[in-house]
């Protein structure tokens, strides 16, 4: 045998090597990586689909209401817009499902939607560099649990979609042209995040002026004029809101959500005192944030992330108003930080390709720690099981019932019901 040849032993594992490398540089979606995907992202909270159980607003809300309403609750708001997604869910699984089932199709439905929007990082109309690590950020570092496969919460990813759309290539066919106007169509009237990215839309179509991105602006502004027109009608507001603003507390606020606990780990994040957390914080998104503005060929990728990041910071601040508050448990309103640290870590995630040496260290080692720093917790803990498929029966018999359901200390008063709906 010529010395020179590589051993069977040797050879294997150097093609696996090779060929892990050539899809790292040029990543696609094929069936292999969505099945780890849909692995790491079920390891995350295992127990919502292994147990499933109803969590707040499930039961309260879209469970009753269709139940009472039918799909007429398609079109009814709560907390002043639209949920269609939850709604179409739950009228789906009151026709095909026994109770039982229920929230196994609700949480199995959500993590459909989560899979479905990380796996959608790789498509190859969206130019995007280092998409293994951009759909990595989705769901590892800091996580409460909150809005993880349940339908209640569903359109905090849900609107990532949106992002996406403001990023993607142009539509080459009839089928790509359809399906982006439904995406839009049917995400922007679940949630209120339309109305804040309507103006990403406006930028987008202002740059490149064609017939498909002002379709795209027409959908967008029709579901942000239907969305604001319920938020504005229904007024809800909170003492909170109306305090004086309090610079020193937000960016101490923002600071430790958005870029010490994620980085460092929640011990820092308590420990740190506030003055020293908001001098990092300030110091790294200021830097980042400028370096977003020099002139590249991703500058325009970035400008938009950057956008995008504080359009959503902006109303989740507003509805908030976390400089009002006395304390940080770090669970507190943490779905409200989750699209913002997203866009914050996407864009540190573009500064690895950076031609100065000490920003694309520092970005690697940041992206280390956003994904090492909290895999302790990565498996999180299960919530007492309240045994849905056991106290169901009343529901199947449309009789008044009081069934605890998540979180914790959650009671579904449930009215019973004189007819079935169609």
């Amino acid at each position: 045998m010529d010395e020179t040849e590589p051993t069977p032993t040797t050879a294997a594992p150097n093609r696996h090597v090779a060929a892990l490398q050539a899809w790292w540089r040029d990543p696609q979606l094929t069936w292999w990586v969505l099945a780890l995907l849909a692995a790491l992202l079920a390891l995350r909270k295992p127990h919502a689909l292994i147990a499933p159980q109803f969590w707040a607003e499930d039961g309260s809300v879209f469970l009753i209401e269709q139940d009472r309403l039918g799909l007429a609750a398609l079109f009814t708001p709560y907390m002043g817009y639209l949920h269609a997604i939850p709604r179409l869910v739950a009228w789906i699984a009151a026709h095909v499902l026994d109770p039982a089932w229920w929230p196994g199709f609700y949480n199995g439905t959500a993590f459909a939607l989560w899979l479905a929007v990380i796996a959608r990082t790789f498509s190859p109309r969206l130019a995007l560099p280092h998409k293994p690590w951009l759909a990595l950020l989705f769901f590892v570092g800091p996580q409460t649990s909150e809005i993880l496969f349940n339908l209640t919460n569903v359109q905090w990813i849900t609107a990532f979609v949106l992002v996406q759309q403001a990023l993607i290539a142009r539509p080459q066919t009839w089928g790509q042209r359809v399906g982006d106007l439904f995406l839009l169509a049917v995400v922007g009237l679940t949630g209120p995040f339309v109305v804040a990215l309507l103006p990403l839309f406006a930028w987008r179509c202002w740059r490149d002026r064609h017939s498909d991105n002002f379709a795209a602006l027409g959908v967008v502004a029709a579901c942000a004029t239907a969305q604001g027109w319920l938020i504005h009608r229904a007024n809800i507001t909170f003492e909170h809101q109306h305090a004086a603003f309090q610079l020193f507390n937000t960016l101490t606020v923002l600071s430790r959500r958005l870029l010490i606990w994620p980085a460092l780990g929640a011990r820092a994040a308590h420990d740190l005192t506030p003055f020293v957390v908001g001098l990092l914080g300030v110091t790294f998104t200021a830097g980042l944030f400028l370096r977003a503005f020099r002139p590249d060929p991703r500058r325009q990728l970035r400008l938009q992330l950057l956008a995008a990041f504080a359009l959503l910071m902006l109303a989740g601040f507003l509805r908030m108003r976390p400089d009002t508050w006395t304390g940080d448990d770090l669970a507190f309103s943490d779905r409200y930080f989750f699209l913002p640290r997203v866009l914050l870590a996407w864009l540190v995630i573009l500064e690895i390709g950076a031609t100065s040496r000490p920003v694309a260290w520092t970005a690697r080692i940041v992206a280390v720690a956003l994904t090492f720093v909290h895999l302790p917790g990565f498996v999180l803990p299960a919530p007492p099981n309240y045994r849905w498929a056991e106290n169901c029966d009343p529901i199947r018999r449309g009789v008044p019932a009081k069934i605890p359901i998540l979180p914790e200390g959650w009671i579904l008063d449930y009215p019973g019901r004189s007819a079935p709906k169609p």
